[in-house]
């Protein structure tokens, strides 16, 4: 399977992305801090899935989130601002929204929904 694609430029946070997916099963991904630094990434590979926030130090990443849209690749929009992320860019009501902070289980199902419809445990069949 592709890697999932991290875009979060808090470390701690992204820390913690990578750390619940590892528990779920989930080896393979790619954790990246800035848009420009995916966009970089995108050209070259496509992920499985994205896990995405909007607001990153080198400004809002609508370029990325189109770049999924137009991949039609699922991601979810893991974002801490009350405002609407998708009045900054349309592309991002594409994604699941996803309002941190999130616990484990809620980014879990969430990951599991963008990538296969259902939740881990089903997946794993326990």
């Amino acid at each position: 399977m592709p890697p999932i694609l991290i875009l979060e430029d808090e470390p701690f946070i992204a820390l913690d992305i990578e750390t619940i997916l590892e528990e779920c099963g989930q080896r393979s991904f790619v954790t990246l801090s800035t848009g420009s630094d995916a966009l970089s990434w995108l050209k070259e590979n496509s992920p499985s899935a994205g896990i995405v926030d909007p607001r990153l130090s080198d400004g809002v990443c609508t370029a990325v989130a189109r770049h999924l849209v137009e991949g039609d690749i699922p991601f979810i929009v893991y974002s801490g601002e009350s405002e609407s992320v998708s009045e900054m860019e349309p592309a991002f009501a594409e994604g699941h929204l996803l309002m941190k902070p999130a616990s484990p289980e809620q980014l879990v199902e969430a990951i599991e929904t963008a990538l296969y419809g259902s939740n881990c445990r089903r997946k794993s069949g326990t």
